[in-house]
């Protein structure tokens, strides 16, 4: 009986290597798997590492297996755009260099992006994503011509070509690609959910009837004019999202028709006087100071407006902003949150503006002081702005200084204005001695009946860049685009200014409502 179960026991010992035990010297074959589990395989791969794999490996093109998100960058190559500069060269010689560095740079990126491509062009694929970001221009369109219909072809969702990518701010026109619209217009584009385009031309063919299911439009430094970007906004109806920049051929946007799907807005660094649309859906509004006159009456759901001074940095060029800030609650009376970046010269521009923002509760206002006023005469204008928003709420006010401490102490009192009766949370950061800035919080303690909560922190928590839109904020702060953090710089005299602080705020009627880190 044992002799007979030992038997058994060793034969299905047997079986069971002979099973589990696998051949480890033999390669695992990927070209043997299923097309549709290579794919996803590939998907967990970056676009560098799949790139890397389809120009080194002849098996992996052989498979034509295609990665969902095809991003083609100098990165994506490694291709260095640097130029090495002797400084011995004449101007003609190095303008002479660039250009043909110029010319070896762009042929070697098509020559890449062919390479991955060429294996994929007589497939059946589908991509989520096709991407090309580099500075191709109008001559080569035989090779751009070919990847768009490539990427029409492969029902792409998301299709972006930026020729921006060489740093050059010029704006000409007549180098640009000429970028086929009629491609995608009606069923051949029906995938096309989103179409971000840079350093383009665009023009509409007359037979152009609109992308169908584009949500998202982005433009900068495109060449079109305000008739063929209104017909293009009309003709794609399901569109939510439309940024605009540095499209200096736009001279005024008014689409009387209503774009009822609209979400988002943004028009930065245009030519662009006036704006007239009716977008009631509107929830998200960025501009500057180069758009005049805006009109968006109808945008009743509009949340948030973000507005950016160009000018902040050329001082006297202020009296600009006067009609923009006059205008200002009349376009958006809808508006509940608005974030300002302006420097405290601009912000006495408000003490001219007359109506209110009758639904504004929230004010995140990012003060440029680097260039401190002399007197506290901006108070004013700040004391305006919060009068004529007379539901708010809650108030941010971040500031930028790097200046020296003062050592001269004087006496201060609060600003004169009216009470306010719904502003319950304040907080103030880069809090220094600067004119006027003691006594703008004096007169917030002091006439904000309801306070709850007002924090003075000495530290700076905005940092001032030209081309930024994220702002500091402490309500955001789990968002990484809108919280920057402080530099080391920045915290300069923070002994003297948290001391100055409490020197004039930390009184006893403050102190349930008071905080000063």
């Amino acid at each position: 009986m044992d002799k007979q179960c030992s038997q058994e026991h060793s034969n299905k010992g047997d079986a069971f290597s002979r099973v589990v035990k696998p051949n480890l010297a033999e390669p695992m074959q990927l070209q043997l798997l299923p097309p549709d589990i290579l794919r996803d395989i590939l998907s967990w791969l970056s676009i560098k590492q799949f790139v890397r794999m389809s120009i080194l490996s002849r098996e992996w093109r052989r498979l034509r297996i295609c990665h969902p998100d095809l991003v083609f960058t100098k990165d994506t190559f490694g291709i260095n755009t640097a130029m090495d500069i002797d400084k011995s060269m004449t101007v003609g010689e190095l303008l002479n260099m660039h250009a043909k560095k110029l010319e070896l740079l762009n042929r070697k990126f098509i020559d890449n992006v062919d390479s991955v491509l060429r294996p994929l062009w007589s497939t059946s694929t589908t991509l989520d994503k096709f991407v090309i970001k580099f500075g191709l221009r109008r001559e080569h369109k035989h090779y751009i011509d070919r990847w768009v219909s490539f990427s029409i072809t492969s029902r792409a969702k998301h299709i972006a070509l930026d020729f921006t990518s060489d740093g050059s701010s010029c704006d000409s026109g007549f180098d640009k690609y000429v970028f086929p619209l009629c491609d995608l217009s009606g069923p051949n584009g029906s995938c096309i959910m989103s179409l971000d385009l840079g350093y383009i031309f665009l023009k509409l063919p007359l037979s152009f009837c609109g992308i169908t299911n584009l949500k998202k439009l982005t433009l900068k430094m495109v060449s079109i004019n305000g008739g063929d970007l209104q017909r293009l906004l009309l003709s794609c109806a399901l569109l939510e999202s439309l940024s605009i920049e540095m499209c200096s051929d736009l001279s005024s946007l008014c689409v009387p028709q209503e774009l009822s799907q609209l979400q988002y807005l943004r028009v930065r660094y245009c030519g662009m006087k006036m704006l007239e649309l009716h977008a009631p859906n509107l929830t998200n509004f960025v501009f500057d100071d180069s758009l005049m006159h805006t009109v968006l009456s109808e945008s009743s759901k509009l949340s948030e407006a973000i507005f950016v001074s160009n000018l902040r940095v050329l001082n006297g060029y202020d009296d600009v902003l006067d009609d923009i800030f006059t205008e200002l609650p009349a376009a958006l009376p809808h508006m509940d949150t608005l974030l300002l970046l302006l420097t405290s010269s601009q912000v006495q521009r408000f003490s001219n503006t007359r109506d209110s923002f009758i639904c504004l509760r929230h004010l995140n206002m990012n003060l440029n002081i680097s260039l401190y006023p002399d007197d506290d005469s901006w108070v004013m204008g700040f004391v305006n702005l919060l009068e004529l928003a007379p539901l708010l709420e809650e108030l941010e006010l971040h500031m930028d200084h790097y200046r020296h401490c003062s050592s001269n102490l004087r006496m201060v009192t609060a600003a004169q204005g009216p009470l306010h009766r719904h502003l319950k949370s304040v907080y103030m950061s880069g809090f220094s001695d600067v004119s006027g800035l003691a006594e703008l919080a004096f007169y917030i303690l002091e006439n904000a009946i309801v306070l709850e909560r007002m924090v003075v922190d000495p530290v700076t928590g905005m940092k001032e860049d030209l081309n930024t839109e994220r702002f500091y904020s402490v309500s955001k702060a789990g968002s990484s685009e809108e919280f920057v953090l402080p530099t080391e710089g920045d915290r300069y005299c923070l002994e003297e200014m948290r001391l100055f602080a409490k020197m004039n705020l930390d009184r006893e009627e403050f102190r349930h409502v008071l905080t000063v880190l």
